[in-house]
């Protein structure tokens, strides 16, 4: 017996060892993609002239913005040399190409408050004060007080599941629960907040022949409906007032509901003096915290930009995939690590089809041309021919053959 437990255990061992061996390991990395349309390789400088960028319907302000953001995000990525301004007076156009960025800058927001009225109930006990909390965590709404001291809300389905199990609960405890029950009409104040910005951008060769290499145009926006829960006030109620006479209630609607200005005051009827009194009595809702709208506006222009980046200019793009084990353990240090063109080093000349993957791999991660992506398919498909089943290596050879058929497409419409 103890010979067939040991044999056991050292078959597990051993299949452990060789899975072990054959593993990969997950990689999550940033690789260069070729630009969306062939851009002239003799165009090294890029000029942003804010004053050619139109902000006639700029009302966020945020030109500036917009000019630093582009020319910080296309001198990362090290296709350009972006210089902000106008172009110098050394340029010689028969000596140089050089390109210009110009186009429009479109933004604006809006702020629209309002007050709604609702309807809430209002119960007592320990099934009252759960649904309550548990209606304020799931719906944000704010919770009030009726007259006899009971929290009020808008009930939803998962607060009525709540009190309903937790009464039952209660009830095989032996624990009778009789709460009282009330209705509260209540007001409260939103804020809907909205952003946008939009750019028109278009990269314009200047040399010995002008013309227009890109035009490209995108939009974002933003939006939230605020609602404070401390905004909420009851502004008229009624109750069972005797335990004798619950059930009748809970049967009956005793809230003043049919009253017309009851309903959605603010909308319906602003200009009577019970609107103008709900007015006062409910406090404004807080607008956007100053840093946080900067950062809303730093993110809409980035993603404004993005497609006009990827158009003219090799990207970064995020890839998932994993790392062979290979023999050569330094290589996939170098990998995991990011040092792409270290490991290149370390795998040229390697018959190993791991080793040929991540070969593949590090030219994947650094490609910036359509030749850098053919270098990376000719070694995963060597790595697919040395081990035909392995599906780590088709992967690799997929994902290359799509990006080759895009970038060839590209060039084609390019050439149009």
């Amino acid at each position: 017996m103890r010979f067939r437990i040991r044999s056991k255990i050292t078959i597990c061992l051993a299949l452990l060892i060789c899975i072990c061996f054959h593993s990969a390991f997950s990689a999550e990395f940033d690789v260069m993609r070729p630009a969306k349309l062939a851009i002239p390789s003799e165009i090294k400088r890029v000029f942003i002239d804010p004053a050619m960028l139109n902000d006639a319907n700029d009302e966020l302000k945020i030109r500036n913005q917009v000019v630093n953001s582009l020319a910080d995000r296309l001198n990362a990525l090290g296709r350009f040399r972006i210089i902000i301004g106008p172009i110098d007076e050394e340029f010689d156009p028969n000596v140089e190409t050089i390109a210009v960025i110009q186009g429009d800058i479109i933004s604006g927001g809006e702020i629209d408050e309002g007050q709604l009225t609702e309807q809430a109930e209002c119960r007592g006990g320990i099934s009252g004060l759960v649904g309550a909390a548990t209606a304020a965590e799931t719906s944000q709404q704010g919770i009030t007080f009726s007259r006899r001291g009971m929290l009020c809300k808008k009930a939803n389905l998962k607060s009525q599941l709540v009190e309903g199990g937790l009464s039952a609960g209660l009830g095989m405890l032996g624990v009778q629960e009789f709460p009282r029950y009330d209705e509260v009409i209540r007001v409260y104040k939103y804020k809907n907040f909205s952003l946008f910005a939009q750019v028109n951008l278009s990269l314009t060769q200047i040399g010995t022949e002008r013309e227009t290499l890109a035009i490209q145009a995108d939009a974002a926006s933003f939006s939230r409906h605020v609602i404070n829960p401390d905004t909420y006030r009851n502004v008229r109620e009624s109750g069972d007032n005797a335990p004798v006479i619950w059930l009748w209630f809970r049967l009956t609607p005793v809230a003043p509901v049919i009253i017309p200005q009851i309903a959605v005051v603010s909308a319906s009827n602003p200009g009577s003096s019970l609107g103008r009194w709900y007015e006062r009595l409910t406090p404004s809702v807080s607008d956007i915290p100053e840093k946080e709208r900067q950062q809303i506006i730093s993110k809409l222009i980035d993603k404004t930009l993005t497609e006009f980046i990827r158009t003219i200019s090799p990207y970064k793009s995020r890839v998932v995939t994993e790392v062979a084990s290979g023999k050569n353990k330094a290589a996939v240090t170098k990998i995991n690590e990011g040092e792409f063109e270290e490991a290149k080093k370390f795998l040229e000349g390697s018959e190993d089809p791991a080793d040929l993957y991540n070969l593949g791999l590090s030219y994947e991660a650094t490609a910036r041309t359509i030749e850098d992506y053919e270098d990376a398919l000719f070694y995963y498909s060597q790595a697919l021919d040395l081990s035909p089943g392995e599906k780590l290596y088709a992967q690799g050879v997929g994902r290359m053959e799509l990006q080759l058929r895009l970038a060839n497409r590209q060039k084609a419409q390019a050439s149009k």
